[in-house]
């Protein structure tokens, strides 16, 4: 049975993303080959855990390179939110830039921090729109109640 992810020191966890990158490629190879529509299948839900499982390992790895505990996007408030995106631009520049490197394991780990950093912007953007369109909803109740006074 796999360790828990928040037990685990960053050196446990970037071992096992490697362990797991090499067996995702192992998967990919056998699906390639494979004919069988059910064996292909049951190797494709392989690759989808191994790869959830990935990201959950990198996500806590920025934890602790963060040194503590990050905020869930709907506990954050819209400055918050705004704030982090803003930071995470300025990151997300910096891998991409990495991306061209000749070095592979430069890229690869480049690679792996921008899929931990777009699903954390995709989950700031999806709070991001709630908070502003509940606002909006407040706004507009607030000038409906203007009108009718």
């Amino acid at each position: 049975m796999a360790k828990r992810v928040s037990t685990m020191t960053y050196e446990e966890l970037q071992t096992e993303r490697d362990a797991n990158e090499l067996l995702k490629t192992k998967l990919k190879n056998q699906i390639a080959v494979v004919t069988d529509s059910g064996v292909s299948l049951q190797l494709h839900q392989e690759l989808l855990q191994l790869s959830k499982r990935n990201e959950k390992l990198a996500e806590q790895q920025v934890l602790l390179m963060r040194g503590g505990k990050l905020k869930r996007p709907i506990e954050m408030s819209l400055d918050e939110i705004e704030a982090e995106q803003a930071k995470n631009k300025v990151t997300i520049a910096q891998y991409e830039e990495e991306l061209t490197s000749s070095d592979f394991e430069t890229r690869f780990n480049a690679n792996q921090e921008l899929r931990t950093l777009y699903t954390r912007t995709r989950a700031l953007n999806k709070q991001r729109i709630a908070l502003l369109s509940h606002s909006i909803a407040l706004l507009r109740q607030e000038l409906d109640a203007k009108q009718k006074s």
